[in-house]
């Protein structure tokens, strides 16, 4: 149980960019908040200044449409109505979207398509409806914004297949929990893409996760391909000096020594590595920090987590 739990923490921390992104970075990285609302500036990765946080180039811009998270041919009762999106019509908007029209990824798991809003809703709201016509509240609602991130856990099942994180979790498997969260894109990850670099993060975490909560040996990466490769080099490279122990534990006799970077000895804050200058590199997936209010529930969370994923 403190494996399963250890699993989801270490997910969410680095979807939700250690628990201060509300909303994904391309789509809506800068928001514009006027009386009207929140306004977001969709944006290609080669266009989008990571350091700055900031997209000069808005792919909405100019009479284009923005569409992306949405299958238009799932409709209710199986997926939100949705659409090709386009600026807001005035002058000051220029490039903005309504983020309430799109289903990109919000929340600590980062929520993401017309299906599972509609899903998540049902089992979340007093209507079906409610995450459809306001997809934001996943972003500044406490609720769902960890509600959803439960929801996909214990329920969400990817397409032709009968298994879930929770259920994967249960079978000893990290790797099928990540295989569906985010298996298309990291299950290889490109070795030249960010994905290469943000498995390092994500398995970081998942090791502070496992070694403050006490579990004394991780859940295995079968399910994803090259997850295990990816495991060993971060101990290697001495990115993942919090894994040093669980790689010995893993593997009894390795090829060659861990990296010389101590290991840890105490638990470790999980802010304690927000500064490290070796992330700066790494372009993540994080965005706006200001609606979601992650960290300042994540105690209650995890009362919730355990109760609830863990039954």
């Amino acid at each position: 149980q403190k494996n399963e739990l250890a699993a989801f923490i270490g997910h969410t921390t680095h979807e939700s960019a250690q628990y201060t992104a509300a909303r994904e970075a391309l789509v809506c990285g800068r928001t514009i908040d006027e009386a009207a609302g929140t306004f977001c500036k969709p944006c290609k990765n080669e266009n989008y200044d990571w350091d700055n946080r900031y997209c000069e180039v808005s792919e909405a811009a100019n009479g284009k449409f923005y569409e992306d998270y949405c299958d238009k041919i799932v409709t209710p009762p199986f997926g939100c109505v949705c659409g090709p999106t386009s600026e807001v019509d005035k002058d000051d908007f220029k490039g903005l979207i309504n983020p309430n029209f799109v289903f990109f990824g919000r929340g600590a798991i980062q929520l993401s398509w017309n299906s599972n809003y509609l899903q998540a809703s049902t089992v979340l709201a007093e209507s079906s409806d409610t995450l459809c016509s306001q997809p934001e509240l996943v972003a500044t609602n406490p609720k769902y914004a960890w509600g959803t991130a439960l929801w996909f856990w214990v329920f969400k099942k990817p397409e032709g297949q009968e298994t879930t994180c929770h259920m994967q979790s249960l079978e000893g498997s990290f790797g099928g929990s990540l295989n569906i969260i985010n298996g298309g894109l990291e299950c290889p990850a490109d070795p030249t893409s960010y994905h290469a670099d943000a498995i390092v993060t994500r398995l970081r975490y998942y090791c502070i996760a496992a070694s403050v909560m006490g579990v004394k040996r991780l859940l295995d990466f079968e399910g994803c391909e090259g997850l295990s490769e990816s495991f060993e080099k971060c101990v290697m490279t001495g990115y993942c000096p919090e894994c040093n122990d669980f790689f010995k534990e893993a593997t009894p006799q390795p090829s060659k020594a861990p990296s010389p970077a101590e290991p840890t000895v105490q638990p470790i804050g999980f802010r304690t590595w927000a500064n490290d200058s070796w992330m700066t590199d790494i372009k993540r997936r994080d965005s706006s920090s200001s609606a979601m209010g992650i960290s300042s529930v994540f105690g209650i969370v995890t009362v919730f987590a355990v109760a609830y994923v863990l039954q």
